[in-house]
């Protein structure tokens, strides 16, 4: 029976240097065009027209491009079978929705026509044409595969972490978070780690790397970057790569409609997952 593998990131405002706030509702609806085709990597990228279903926001997002084909066949004449390349109509989509309150967006993935980064990279281009609405995607990290990840490492290289001041709220995040971003007034602060070449311990990451920058972007609010070696392998981990995602078993006779409220429902227990701490 088919997969449907749904991902999810979320969508964020970028720091604003005013407390004015526009309505993610009618901004979101706004930059969603199906009229607007954005071209990334060679292809030309369009969304369907979007429709609203209670508190979500539903649509698709797919290419439209070319490519070529060999496929065998029998030539009467040389009574040989031939190999013929033809020129092949080469489309795919995938469905989303986006929760308007807690501005979630789930999303599956087809691969390899359409992975997380494609996916993402096409929808965040969207947003580049509209910089006055001031939108950005951010990659939930998950502490979980993060230790796990330095579980597989015998010594941790480097660390990076982009941090971005959170919307709106500061009462739930560690304080040294508070102070690198609160206290400077930065929108956001890079923060590297490194070992020099020829040291042989590694990285230390119990307390200010897990508990600070990774725990900080399960919220959507960093990005994580970290290299490590095991043996002679060189090892790395990368939070966009590494984003939460759900798997069902779908009936390959499914229709949009059904899959859309398959869709809606996983979001709603990522929410609730995500929201319960």
């Amino acid at each position: 029976m088919p997969q449907m593998l749904i991902c999810y990131c979320k969508v964020a405002r970028k720091p604003q240097g005013t407390f004015w706030q526009r309505d993610f509702k009618t901004d979101i609806q706004e930059i969603i065009d199906p009229d607007k085709v954005i071209e990334r990597y060679g292809r030309p990228w369009r969304f369907s027209q979007p429709k609203v279903y209670k508190e979500y926001l539903l649509g698709k997002l797919g290419f439209i491009a070319s490519g070529i084909e060999t496929k065998p066949f029998y030539d009467e004449k040389q009574h040989d079978f031939i190999q013929q390349t033809i020129d092949t109509p080469l489309t795919n989509f995938v469905l989303w929705a986006i929760d308007f309150t807690k501005q979630i967006l789930a999303f599956e993935i087809k691969p390899p026509d359409i992975k997380y980064q494609s996916f993402r990279g096409a929808f965040e281009k969207y947003f580049a044409e509209r910089p006055d609405i001031g939108l950005e995607i951010e990659d939930f990290v998950e502490t979980s595969k993060f230790i796990a990840w330095v579980n597989d490492v015998e010594r941790i290289t480097l660390f990076k972490a982009t941090l971005r001041v959170p919307n709106p709220k500061w009462s739930e995040h560690p304080k040294r978070i508070q102070d690198f971003l609160g206290n400077t007034h930065a929108d956001k602060a890079k923060i590297e780690l490194t070992k020099l070449k020829g040291s042989t311990d590694s990285l230390n990451t119990d307390k200010t790397i897990i508990e600070d920058a990774v725990v900080y972007g399960e919220d959507g609010y960093s990005d994580i970057y970290a290299r490590g070696e095991r043996g002679e392998r060189v090892l790395t981990f990368d939070s966009r790569k590494s984003s939460p995602s759900d798997q069902m078993e779908i009936d390959k006779a499914t229709t949009d409609d059904t899959k859309w409220k398959l869709v809606t429902d996983m979001l709603d227990k990522f929410i609730v997952r995500k929201f319960k701490k």
